[in-house]
Protein backbone atom coordinates (compact mmCIF):
# COMPACT_ATOMS: atom_id res chain seq x y z
CA UNK A 1 0.00 0.00 0.00
CA UNK A 2 2.78 2.32 1.09
CA UNK A 3 4.41 1.61 -2.48
CA UNK A 4 1.57 2.49 -4.06
CA UNK A 5 0.81 6.09 -2.71
CA UNK A 6 4.27 6.56 -3.04
CA UNK A 7 3.98 5.82 -6.91
CA UNK A 8 0.59 8.20 -7.11
CA UNK A 9 2.00 10.90 -5.46
CA UNK A 10 4.58 10.83 -8.11
CA UNK A 11 2.23 10.58 -10.65
CA UNK A 12 0.54 14.04 -8.70
CA UNK A 13 3.90 15.80 -9.09
CA UNK A 14 4.78 15.40 -12.85
CA UNK A 15 1.13 16.08 -13.74
CA UNK A 16 1.80 19.53 -12.00
CA UNK A 17 -0.57 19.03 -9.06
CA UNK A 18 2.10 19.50 -6.74
CA UNK A 19 2.57 17.03 -3.22
CA UNK A 20 -0.57 15.66 -2.46
CA UNK A 21 -1.69 13.81 0.96
CA UNK A 22 -3.46 10.70 -0.65
CA UNK A 23 -4.22 7.36 2.07
CA UNK A 24 -4.82 4.26 -0.03
CA UNK A 25 -7.79 1.80 1.46
CA UNK A 26 -8.84 -1.89 0.71
CA UNK A 27 -11.59 -2.90 -0.46
CA UNK A 28 -13.71 -5.03 1.95
CA UNK A 29 -13.30 -8.50 0.51
CA UNK A 30 -10.02 -7.75 -1.01
CA UNK A 31 -6.91 -9.72 -0.68
CA UNK A 32 -5.30 -8.92 2.35
CA UNK A 33 -8.03 -6.58 3.97
CA UNK A 34 -9.22 -7.68 7.56
CA UNK A 35 -11.57 -10.04 7.41
CA UNK A 36 -10.76 -11.38 3.78
CA UNK A 37 -11.05 -15.37 2.92
CA UNK A 38 -7.64 -16.77 2.24
CA UNK A 39 -8.63 -19.01 -0.56
CA UNK A 40 -9.81 -17.48 -3.86
CA UNK A 41 -13.27 -18.73 -5.45
CA UNK A 42 -13.17 -21.54 -6.71
CA UNK A 43 -14.53 -22.63 -10.71
CA UNK A 44 -18.45 -23.91 -8.45
CA UNK A 45 -18.50 -19.95 -7.82
CA UNK A 46 -20.05 -19.39 -11.11
CA UNK A 47 -22.42 -22.07 -10.07
CA UNK A 48 -23.28 -20.71 -6.93
CA UNK A 49 -23.27 -17.31 -7.26
CA UNK A 50 -26.47 -15.74 -8.36
CA UNK A 51 -25.16 -13.06 -10.89
CA UNK A 52 -22.28 -14.77 -12.24
CA UNK A 53 -24.64 -18.09 -12.58
CA UNK A 54 -26.48 -15.92 -14.84
CA UNK A 55 -24.07 -14.29 -16.57
CA UNK A 56 -22.03 -18.04 -17.22
CA UNK A 57 -25.03 -19.60 -18.66
CA UNK A 58 -25.68 -16.45 -21.19
CA UNK A 59 -22.07 -16.31 -21.96
CA UNK A 60 -21.36 -19.85 -22.58
CA UNK A 61 -24.77 -19.80 -24.98
CA UNK A 62 -23.24 -16.98 -26.80
CA UNK A 63 -19.68 -18.39 -26.93
CA UNK A 64 -21.31 -21.75 -28.72
CA UNK A 65 -23.59 -19.52 -31.13
CA UNK A 66 -20.53 -17.93 -32.19
CA UNK A 67 -18.47 -20.95 -32.50
CA UNK A 68 -20.79 -22.45 -34.19
CA UNK A 69 -22.26 -20.04 -36.93
CA UNK A 70 -18.57 -19.33 -37.60
CA UNK A 71 -17.16 -22.28 -38.35
CA UNK A 72 -20.38 -23.69 -39.72
CA UNK A 73 -20.28 -20.86 -42.37
CA UNK A 74 -16.75 -21.54 -42.90
CA UNK A 75 -17.00 -25.69 -43.29
CA UNK A 76 -20.12 -25.24 -45.77
CA UNK A 77 -18.51 -22.46 -48.15
CA UNK A 78 -17.00 -25.70 -50.02
CA UNK A 79 -20.97 -26.71 -50.68
CA UNK A 80 -21.63 -23.43 -52.77
CA UNK A 81 -21.39 -23.48 -56.91
CA UNK A 82 -18.74 -22.29 -58.65
CA UNK A 83 -15.09 -22.25 -57.80
CA UNK A 84 -14.31 -24.06 -54.43
CA UNK A 85 -11.20 -22.51 -53.99
CA UNK A 86 -12.36 -18.77 -54.69
CA UNK A 87 -15.37 -19.69 -52.42
CA UNK A 88 -13.69 -20.40 -49.38
CA UNK A 89 -11.42 -17.65 -49.90
CA UNK A 90 -13.71 -15.17 -49.99
CA UNK A 91 -15.16 -16.51 -46.64
CA UNK A 92 -11.56 -16.07 -45.05
CA UNK A 93 -11.28 -12.37 -46.87
CA UNK A 94 -14.29 -10.72 -46.15
CA UNK A 95 -12.96 -11.52 -41.47
CA UNK A 96 -10.81 -8.53 -42.48
CA UNK A 97 -13.49 -6.12 -42.23
CA UNK A 98 -14.70 -7.29 -38.76
CA UNK A 99 -12.07 -5.91 -37.12
CA UNK A 100 -12.61 -2.12 -37.79
CA UNK A 101 -16.14 -2.48 -37.58
CA UNK A 102 -16.54 -3.66 -34.20
CA UNK A 103 -13.57 -1.74 -32.74
CA UNK A 104 -15.66 1.41 -34.27
CA UNK A 105 -19.27 0.04 -32.74
CA UNK A 106 -17.76 -1.12 -28.80
CA UNK A 107 -16.63 1.92 -28.28
CA UNK A 108 -19.42 3.64 -29.23
CA UNK A 109 -21.67 5.01 -26.37
CA UNK A 110 -25.28 4.42 -28.22
CA UNK A 111 -24.00 1.35 -29.22
CA UNK A 112 -21.34 -0.50 -26.70
CA UNK A 113 -20.39 -3.93 -25.97
CA UNK A 114 -24.02 -5.34 -25.72
CA UNK A 115 -25.69 -4.00 -28.40
CA UNK A 116 -22.81 -4.29 -30.35
CA UNK A 117 -22.54 -8.13 -29.79
CA UNK A 118 -26.45 -8.46 -29.58
CA UNK A 119 -26.64 -6.89 -33.24
CA UNK A 120 -24.16 -8.67 -34.97
CA UNK A 121 -25.69 -12.04 -33.67
CA UNK A 122 -29.05 -11.06 -34.86
CA UNK A 123 -27.73 -9.55 -37.95
CA UNK A 124 -25.77 -12.67 -38.94
CA UNK A 125 -28.97 -15.20 -38.38
CA UNK A 126 -30.85 -12.53 -40.64
CA UNK A 127 -28.47 -12.93 -43.37
CA UNK A 128 -28.76 -16.99 -43.30
CA UNK A 129 -31.86 -16.60 -43.20
CA UNK A 130 -32.37 -14.64 -46.09
CA UNK A 131 -29.96 -16.58 -47.90
CA UNK A 132 -32.57 -19.48 -48.48
CA UNK A 133 -34.64 -17.33 -49.63
CA UNK A 134 -32.62 -16.06 -52.53
CA UNK A 135 -31.10 -18.20 -55.02
CA UNK A 136 -27.35 -18.92 -55.45
CA UNK A 137 -26.43 -17.32 -58.61
CA UNK A 138 -22.88 -17.26 -59.80
CA UNK A 139 -21.87 -13.66 -60.28
CA UNK A 140 -24.90 -12.05 -58.78
CA UNK A 141 -24.37 -9.31 -55.93
CA UNK A 142 -27.67 -10.38 -54.64
CA UNK A 143 -27.35 -13.83 -54.47
CA UNK A 144 -27.36 -16.60 -51.45
CA UNK A 145 -23.30 -16.87 -51.32
CA UNK A 146 -23.29 -13.09 -51.12
CA UNK A 147 -25.96 -13.22 -47.85
CA UNK A 148 -23.72 -15.92 -46.59
CA UNK A 149 -20.52 -13.98 -46.62
CA UNK A 150 -22.14 -10.91 -44.86
CA UNK A 151 -23.45 -13.05 -42.38
CA UNK A 152 -19.67 -14.38 -41.61
CA UNK A 153 -18.49 -10.94 -41.60
CA UNK A 154 -21.38 -10.26 -39.24
CA UNK A 155 -20.67 -13.59 -36.46
CA UNK A 156 -16.63 -12.68 -36.96
CA UNK A 157 -17.34 -9.05 -35.44
CA UNK A 158 -19.33 -10.89 -32.85
CA UNK A 159 -17.13 -13.80 -32.19
CA UNK A 160 -14.07 -10.26 -31.46
CA UNK A 161 -16.37 -8.64 -29.11
CA UNK A 162 -17.50 -11.37 -27.17
CA UNK A 163 -13.31 -11.74 -25.89
CA UNK A 164 -13.39 -8.28 -24.76
CA UNK A 165 -16.91 -8.37 -23.49
CA UNK A 166 -16.46 -11.16 -21.55
CA UNK A 167 -13.75 -10.27 -19.65
CA UNK A 168 -15.04 -7.24 -18.50
CA UNK A 169 -18.49 -9.10 -17.13
CA UNK A 170 -16.58 -11.19 -14.73
CA UNK A 171 -14.48 -9.96 -11.63
CA UNK A 172 -10.62 -10.08 -11.09
CA UNK A 173 -10.47 -12.83 -8.81
CA UNK A 174 -12.89 -15.45 -11.43
CA UNK A 175 -12.35 -14.01 -14.50
CA UNK A 176 -9.76 -17.13 -15.23
CA UNK A 177 -12.65 -19.31 -14.71
CA UNK A 178 -14.84 -17.76 -16.15
CA UNK A 179 -12.95 -17.26 -19.55
CA UNK A 180 -12.39 -21.00 -18.82
CA UNK A 181 -15.59 -22.08 -18.99
CA UNK A 182 -16.95 -19.79 -22.00
CA UNK A 183 -14.07 -21.27 -24.08
CA UNK A 184 -15.03 -24.78 -23.48
CA UNK A 185 -18.72 -23.90 -24.65
CA UNK A 186 -16.94 -22.71 -28.19
CA UNK A 187 -14.93 -25.52 -28.46
CA UNK A 188 -18.63 -27.90 -28.03
CA UNK A 189 -19.78 -25.36 -30.64
CA UNK A 190 -17.07 -25.96 -32.93
CA UNK A 191 -16.66 -29.71 -32.59
CA UNK A 192 -20.83 -29.84 -33.81
CA UNK A 193 -20.05 -27.50 -36.72
CA UNK A 194 -19.16 -29.64 -39.20
CA UNK A 195 -21.75 -31.95 -38.43
CA UNK A 196 -24.48 -28.92 -39.33
CA UNK A 197 -23.83 -28.72 -42.98
CA UNK A 198 -24.15 -32.72 -43.85
CA UNK A 199 -28.15 -31.79 -42.57
CA UNK A 200 -28.84 -30.91 -46.20
CA UNK A 201 -29.66 -34.77 -46.71
CA UNK A 202 -33.45 -33.84 -44.27
CA UNK A 203 -33.69 -30.66 -46.34
CA UNK A 204 -31.81 -27.97 -48.44
CA UNK A 205 -32.24 -25.17 -46.32
CA UNK A 206 -32.10 -27.04 -42.65
CA UNK A 207 -28.16 -25.88 -42.13
CA UNK A 208 -28.91 -22.41 -42.34
CA UNK A 209 -31.77 -22.82 -40.54
CA UNK A 210 -29.70 -23.68 -37.72
CA UNK A 211 -27.48 -21.16 -37.80
CA UNK A 212 -30.69 -18.76 -38.51
CA UNK A 213 -32.10 -19.67 -34.80
CA UNK A 214 -28.92 -19.84 -32.66
CA UNK A 215 -27.70 -16.85 -34.16
CA UNK A 216 -30.72 -14.76 -33.89
CA UNK A 217 -31.56 -16.52 -30.37
CA UNK A 218 -28.06 -15.76 -28.68
CA UNK A 219 -28.27 -12.10 -30.19
CA UNK A 220 -31.46 -11.34 -27.48
CA UNK A 221 -30.14 -13.35 -24.81
CA UNK A 222 -27.26 -11.18 -24.82
CA UNK A 223 -29.50 -8.59 -24.82
CA UNK A 224 -29.80 -10.08 -20.54
CA UNK A 225 -26.28 -8.74 -19.81
CA UNK A 226 -25.13 -5.42 -18.46
CA UNK A 227 -23.31 -3.06 -20.42
CA UNK A 228 -19.50 -2.74 -19.64
CA UNK A 229 -18.57 0.41 -21.76
CA UNK A 230 -16.88 3.31 -19.57
CA UNK A 231 -17.50 1.18 -16.14
CA UNK A 232 -15.09 0.48 -13.91
CA UNK A 233 -14.37 -3.43 -13.91
CA UNK A 234 -15.42 -5.33 -10.71
CA UNK A 235 -12.66 -6.49 -8.73
CA UNK A 236 -14.36 -8.75 -6.03
CA UNK A 237 -17.86 -10.55 -5.86
CA UNK A 238 -18.96 -7.81 -3.71
CA UNK A 239 -18.76 -5.33 -5.99
CA UNK A 240 -21.38 -6.82 -8.50
CA UNK A 241 -24.37 -5.97 -6.31
CA UNK A 242 -22.84 -2.40 -5.82
CA UNK A 243 -23.39 0.29 -8.41
CA UNK A 244 -21.05 0.31 -10.97
CA UNK A 245 -20.38 4.15 -10.60
CA UNK A 246 -19.30 3.57 -6.93
CA UNK A 247 -15.51 3.10 -6.89
CA UNK A 248 -15.43 6.23 -9.30
CA UNK A 249 -17.57 8.16 -7.43
CA UNK A 250 -15.68 7.14 -4.03
CA UNK A 251 -12.17 8.28 -5.29
CA UNK A 252 -13.02 11.46 -6.52
CA UNK A 253 -14.53 12.52 -3.57
CA UNK A 254 -11.50 11.46 -1.57
CA UNK A 255 -9.23 13.43 -3.65
CA UNK A 256 -11.37 15.81 -3.23
CA UNK A 257 -11.44 16.36 0.04
CA UNK A 258 -7.16 15.58 0.27
CA UNK A 259 -6.66 18.69 -2.23
CA UNK A 260 -9.41 20.67 -0.26
CA UNK A 261 -6.80 20.06 2.90
CA UNK A 262 -3.99 20.96 1.15
CA UNK A 263 -5.37 23.87 -0.19
CA UNK A 264 -6.42 25.10 3.28
CA UNK A 265 -3.11 24.04 5.12
CA UNK A 266 -1.22 26.28 2.21
CA UNK A 267 -3.15 29.19 3.44
CA UNK A 268 -2.68 28.31 7.28
CA UNK A 269 0.94 28.23 6.82
CA UNK A 270 0.99 31.67 4.90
Amino acid sequence: MGQAERVLQNFAVRNGKGRVTLKLRRTPGSPGSPGAETPSPGLFMLATHAVLRCRTMVLMYVWYACSLVYYGLTMNASEDKGNRYLSVAMYGLVELPAYPLCIYFINKSWSGRRKSLAGFLILAGLCCLLSMAVPVQSGSVASGSSLALLGKLMVSAAFNIVYVYTSELYPTIIRNAGLGVCSMSCRVGGILAPFVPSLKVLHASMPFTVFCLIGVTAGALGLLLPETLNKPVAETLEELSAPAYQRILETQVHLLEEEHLSKRKGSGSK
